[in-house]
């Protein structure tokens, strides 16, 4: 039998379940209803385990397993919650100006196939093409035409096809740079004796012209007899190799802002008639003398968003390093987003991070046995460590010959010695000083994430997720899924809303509402136990009610990670450190220049062309810090 049978068979039965008063009895269905939902989760898993061993099998005999062919559909298969973010992040008004009638064909087909009156149809016709920017407005319109008795009548039918949603359209003319001007004359032959000139009609066409710049440069050449030495012109700065640096900018601009790879920018090259080899352009790319000058924006950009912003968000996806897999670490807000690849992702590395990878430091204080406490490190080890634990900072090399001293039978890299390790790492990064601390940083659940700052937000986004990947097979139970979904972004509502016009009674009121919305039992076991995990989140989930400048979701996190998997669509990994390194530069330079409103291509050139006229990086994000409440995201 399909999950859908069974679905239809628990429908048919449903009004007779309702019907049931006796708390008994209803206790007894609901775990029968429950114990199907189980039964019904174990059986999919388990056939999608059973087509796993199949398909291995057919390979080992040399065949081929079933097909993967996705159909159009898949039952919660998206877990995206964006749709009802975006909805509940709307005011009223917003979403009465994205709405607008209108009759067209389309509609008045529509309306011809629910059997309307053909003479109202007639009617209606004569408002083909109007376009009405209210209910109310078009309501009007229509009465006008069908008279009042007629439009009461139909009303529902005539604004659920004549609504359509407004497209956002910004008028691009008075954007575009005008490179020259052309007069285009009219045959005075053809005129008429009584034509007049009355001026000028304005027609602006765009267009692009990619052509070569190649120069022979004529070096003047002096040699004197008396000193045996040869004098030779110097060629303008930028041009001292084989290429010059439109053409040196270009390739960067094509691999990290257009998304190409080496060979296709090989090939682009040549096509206009420039002789240049794949290895030129890879070492473009990668090599310290070319790039290491945005090496150092993106560390000085990176140490001034630390220092001006009040919250970082966090974020990691999997990546590829020669055949390896490792992680790429987007950390961002508003202002910046920058890229770190490493081979690790534990706290240790997140740490490294967040410190812009200064040298690792070690400090044994009373916050270290807190955390080793909160890490659930054994008692023994307080014990040992208790009285013996050096006073200063250590080094990473100090501190591993310390544990070696005080713990000779524990392991390098063994759990309760990385735990160690971590603990006091964190204690020291609190203690830092003439380095920007990490206050507050927005992710998701991940335990890397935790214990490292003094706060912590968490996603919605990722907290709504967990429910949307519930599918559950009986009615009743969809039905509260439903119900509670719809609470739940009812409540994200009034958060967006608090965060406009934060005040202690509304944050007070806030918080009493999360509780009685987490604490509602529904009787559908998977979804009760996903609302209690939620609940217990309640610190984490509610840091915008003392912090409302924070985001509620973290996709500017995610949108970084997007980046990184579209750079792995056109190449699958990197092949060196200093691949990887110049990678995540790029990166972090293209999208903080996007942020900033800064041209990524213009700013590629100047610092490739080293004549250094536009602003730092840096320099731009405090500037922005200072003149704009950028931290006050309502995006």
């Amino acid at each position: 039998m399909k999950p859908e049978d069974v679905t239809k068979i628990l429908e048919s039965i449903q009004p007779e379940l309702q019907k049931i008063e006796d708390p008994h009895i209803k206790h007894v269905v609901s775990v029968l209803l429950n114990l199907i939902e189980m039964l019904a989760s174990d059986n999919a898993r388990l056939k999608q385990e059973n087509q796993l061993l199949k398909d291995e099998i057919s390979h080992l005999k040399g065949e081929q397993g079933k097909p993967k062919i996705s159909p159009n559909i898949v039952k919660g298969g998206d877990i995206s919650s964006e749709d009802e973010r975006k909805k509940a992040e709307k005011t009223d008004e917003e979403i009465l100006a994205q709405v607008g009638y209108k009759f067209d064909k389309g509609a008045l087909e529509k309306l011809k196939e629910q059997r309307l009156p053909l003479e109202l149809l007639e009617q209606l016709e004569q408002l083909n093409g109007q376009k009405y920017g209210s209910e109310t407005e078009f309501l009007t319109a229509v009465e006008a035409e069908i008279g009042k008795e007629l439009t009461e009548q139909y009303s529902d039918l005539l604004i659920k096809y004549a609504r359509y949603k407004k497209r956002n359209r910004n008028p691009k003319l008075p954007d575009i740079k005008i490179d020259r001007e052309e007069k285009c004359t009219v045959d005075k032959g053809q005129l008429p004796d009584d034509a007049v000139f009355k001026g000028y009609e304005d027609k602006v066409v765009q267009d692009l012209i990619i052509k070569t710049d190649n120069v022979r440069f004529k070096r003047e050449i002096y040699y004197s007899a008396s000193l045996k030495k040869t004098y030779l012109g110097d060629v303008p700065k930028g041009y001292e190799r084989d290429f010059g640096p439109h053409l040196n900018s270009h390739i960067v601009s094509m691999k990290y802002v257009n998304n190409m790879s080496i060979p296709k920018i090989e090939e682009f090259l040549n096509n206009f008639g420039t002789i240049i080899s794949r290895s030129y352009i890879s070492e473009r790319l990668t090599k310290e003398e070319h790039v290491g000058v945005f090496h150092d924006e993106k560390s000085d950009m990176y140490k001034s968003a630390l220092e001006v912003s009040s919250y970082q968000q966090i974020d990691d996806t999997c990546s590829r390093v020669n055949g390896r897999n490792w992680y790429t670490h987007i950390v961002c807000n508003p202002l910046y987003t920058a890229f770190f690849t490493t081979e690790r992702k534990d706290r240790l590395t997140i740490l490294d991070v967040l410190r812009n990878f200064e040298p690792r430091s070690f400090l044994f204080n009373e916050e270290t046995f807190d955390l080793l406490k909160k890490l659930n490190v054994p008692k023994k080890f307080f014990t040992v460590l208790n009285g013996v634990t050096p006073e200063k900072v250590l080094t990473e090399d100090e501190i591993h010959a310390f544990l070696s001293d005080v713990f000779p039978d524990l392991c390098k890299g063994s759990l309760h010695h990385t735990k160690v390790k971590e603990a006091a790492a964190i204690a020291s990064y609190h203690n830092e000083t003439g380095t920007s601390i990490v206050e507050l940083l927005l992710c998701d659940d991940a335990p890397q994430f935790k214990l490292l700052t003094c706060l912590l937000s968490l996603c919605w986004v990722h907290d709504g997720r967990h429910y949307k990947r519930l599918s559950p097979l009986v009615p009743m139970h969809q039905e509260q899924l439903t119900a509670f979904m719809g609470r739940y972004w009812n409540y994200y509502k009034e958060l967006f809303d608090y965060k406009r016009n934060p005040t202690a009674e509304k944050a007070d009121l806030l918080s009493a509402e999360f509780d009685t919305l987490f604490s509602t039992q529904t009787g559908y076991g998977d979804l009760d136990e996903r609302i209690a995990k939620s609940k217990a989140k309640k610190l984490e989930l509610l840091t915008v009610l003392e912090h409302p400048e924070i985001p509620l979701h973290n996709n500017l996190s995610e949108n970084g990670a997007r980046i990184q998997k579209r750079r792995e669509d056109v190449s699958l990994h990197t092949k060196s450190k200093e691949g990887t390194r110049a990678k995540d530069t790029m990166m972090s330079i293209v999208a903080t220049c996007k942020k900033l409103g800064v041209s990524a291509y213009q700013f590629i050139y100047d610092r490739v062309s080293q004549t250094f006229v536009m602003p730092s990086l840096a320099q731009l994000i405090r500037a922005k810090a200072n003149t704009q409440s950028v931290f006050n995201d309502n995006s």
